[in-house]
């Protein structure tokens, strides 16, 4: 199993062993294979629209106590520690089948068709919140629908919420969702709110969807579209960039935007933001523009999609 690596230097890219696939072994072990085809093998999981689980108003106290507040420009986000969260789903002997708890057990933070990494904040999130914070006024966000695709944390959909937007979250993993997104949502609500109130919130401002993006896309087939849709470190897996598309065609309002955080390279998996670009024009559906670059050695950027 492999790991993201993050720390590689970035002229390690020259080499092709660099920038593998997840998929690589299997295509040299079987070259006739189509490629399309090694994606196809993994049975991705359905969507499904995700509640909050029974104990989470019980357990909100607990998780205040773990919790990491962080400054957005003029707004102060809550979120759960990763490690703290880790820890404590390991002691839950009830919770020994969840995929956050399989990727741990296994030291990875991505195992094909189980488990997309959705647990930690990775740095692209931190850019695009950055990003959200100086060129989006305040203004902007009151009565926009907006889309957190591949969440994890949900940081950017709850940024969107607290500046008046209704924001809605998908992640690959139920129990991110589960244990990750939803406690973090709720550390973002006004604290004077009655349990009841707070499960009148997570009813009526927001749905949380897991599962496959294409699967997704057919499940919200009837929900209105978005205003703005973000995603962050999403584009790694190469034979997945078709699916974030083909969702963003079918999930955008026709003068919507995306805006799309990631690494101009991400060593071991495949995928970046100069091939994702390349994809993009390739497609003639959208136009994309590079809006924000990061002056570092590992460079990240975050690509700004419109349709034609």
């Amino acid at each position: 199993m492999f790991k993201f690596n993050f720390d590689v230097d970035a002229e390690a890219s020259e080499d092709p062993e660099a920038v593998k696939s997840p998929f690589a072994d299997q295509k040299e072990d079987n070259p006739e294979k189509p490629e399309s085809e090694d994606a196809k093998d993994i049975d991705w999981y359905q969507s499904e629209k995700v509640k909050r689980t029974d104990n989470l108003l019980a357990t909100l106290d607990f998780y205040e106590l773990n919790a990491k507040e962080i400054d957005v420009g003029n707004t102060k986000l809550k979120h759960l520690v990763a490690g703290f969260l880790l820890e404590d789903i390991k002691t839950q002997t009830h919770l020994v089948n969840l995929d956050i708890r399989k990727s741990e057990e296994n030291h990875s933070d991505l195992i094909a068709g189980v488990y997309e990494g959705g647990a930690k904040i990775w740095e692209c999130t931190d850019d695009l919140l950055l990003y959200l914070s100086e060129k989006f006024k305040e203004s902007y966000w009151q009565g926009k629908r907006v889309l957190d695709l591949g969440c994890g944390s949900g940081l950017l959909g709850i940024y969107a919420m607290k500046l008046g937007a209704r924001a809605d979250f998908q992640d690959y993993n139920k129990d991110v969702l589960e244990y990750i997104t939803f406690p973090n949502i709720l550390l973002n609500v006004e604290e004077s709110l009655t349990d009841d109130e707070k499960s009148e919130y997570l009813e009526n401002k927001t749905s949380l969807y897991s599962g496959d993006w294409a699967h997704f896309a057919l499940q919200t087939k009837d929900v209105e579209k978005y205003d703005l849709i973000l995603t962050s470190e999403t584009i790694y897996n190469i034979d997945n960039q078709q699916k974030l598309l083909d969702t963003f065609a079918d999930r955008l309002q026709t003068d919507g935007i995306v805006l799309v955080a990631a690494k101009s390279h991400y060593f071991g998996v495949g995928g970046g933001l100069e091939q994702f670009a390349d994809k993009i024009k390739r497609g003639n559906v959208f136009q994309s523009e590079n809006v924000w670059q990061a002056d570092e050695n590992l460079k990240r950027g975050i690509l700004q999609l419109k349709f034609k």
